[in-house]
């Protein structure tokens, strides 16, 4: 009986030798060559390999992998032919095109675990049930469940589950850390103050244009606040829903936008060919919202990038590459071919 005891737990110490030879084995070829195929994902699924870690908080390299290989399903399921154009990522172009995909993809994962961990700090939560009405929503914006569920599968290998987990909960995050850094932030508590201020002035008698030329923040406030014409949809949507309600000569109150704080005067109205315009006169004060407080915090943050010919640029906030051919390809991509499909997601 003692003898069959010894055997067990020599084997089970075998096994678990064999799995971390195996674990560390698949760490060299994952971090050492920067190796990406069905057998390294399948261990990454299994072991949390860091892609990224600060702090606390971590991206594992399966998580990456997985997203990324969503990503890749995506574009080799839609047929671009129509608009002249193919998404192979076999070929020499297609691996750079891919990499950058890899990268923005980490990036992206990266920013969503500070979203949550800050709006945590903040005694944000996001539940099981926010997220099922929110989806709920979409559905009446994108068709019955089935149809959703189907595209999901289609196009990204996805359920449901991975839906609500990988989109909807990260974006309801950044919804709800959005609008609390716009209530609570102290920079813009006094932002608010100062257009409040500025509010008053007018009302007591000084003229908007005035106005604009000693408080705005806005590149108009040189020219008196003048914006020139618009349509409704060449303007923010807060912006829009008001000053159309405005007659001319009429100032509005205090209009909240995602960039900051507006007072807008409407100068003038006319309808060509059949389309409404109005001529407006502003006053700006800018407000820090949700992209420029994780430019701030990206810049402080210390991480440590593991994977193959990648690292963390405080300058930018972001995961760059090490090889300056593959930052060259990525620039001119950026520079010479913005609406390049490949990069789209």
């Amino acid at each position: 009986m003692a003898e069959k005891n010894i055997d067990i737990i020599r084997l089970a110490i075998s096994f678990f030798v064999l799995f971390f030879i195996w674990v560390f084995m698949i760490g060299i070829l994952i971090y050492g060559f920067g190796m990406n195929n069905s057998v390294t994902r399948a261990t990454a699924k299994v072991f949390p390999y860091p892609a990224a870690i600060w702090g606390t908080d971590i991206v594992t390299v399966g998580k990456l992998e997985s997203d990324l290989l969503a990503a890749r399903r995506f574009y080799e399921a839609q047929d671009f032919s129509s608009i002249g154009m193919r998404v192979d990522f076999t070929t020499d172009q297609g691996v750079k095109r891919l990499r950058i995909k890899e990268k923005n993809i980490l990036n992206k994962l990266i920013e969503n675990r500070i979203v949550e961990t800050e709006a945590k700090k903040r005694g944000i939560r996001v539940s099981d049930k926010d997220v099922s009405g929110s989806v709920k929503e979409k559905m009446q914006e994108y068709g019955s469940e089935q149809q959703v569920t189907d595209n999901l599968k289609k196009l990204y290998g996805w359920t449901m589950a991975d839906f609500e987990k990988n989109i909807v909960k990260p974006d309801l995050y950044r919804e709800r850390l959005a609008e609390d850094i716009r209530q609570n932030d102290p920079a813009n508590r006094k932002a608010k103050e100062k257009i409040e201020a500025v509010l008053a002035d007018i009302d007591s008698g000084k003229s908007l244009e005035d106005a604009a030329k000693e408080y705005s923040e806005g590149e108009s406030a040189q020219n008196g606040g003048d914006l020139g014409w618009f349509t409704a949809d060449q303007m923010l949507p807060e912006i829009s829903k008001t000053v159309f309600l405005l007659n001319k000569g009429e100032k509005s109150g205090i209009i909240e936008s995602g960039l900051g704080f507006h007072i807008v005067l409407l100068e003038d109205k006319s309808t060509q060919d059949g389309v409404d315009k109005v001529k407006l006169k502003q006053v700006f004060v800018r407000a820090k919202n949700l992209p420029e407080w994780l430019t701030e915090k990206e810049k402080d943050l210390k991480v440590n990038v593991l994977l193959k010919g990648a690292y963390w640029n405080n300058e930018t906030g972001g995961v760059d590459f090490k090889d300056r051919q593959l930052k060259n390809f990525e620039e001119n991509l950026d520079r010479n071919s913005p609406d390049d499909i490949s990069v789209l997601f």
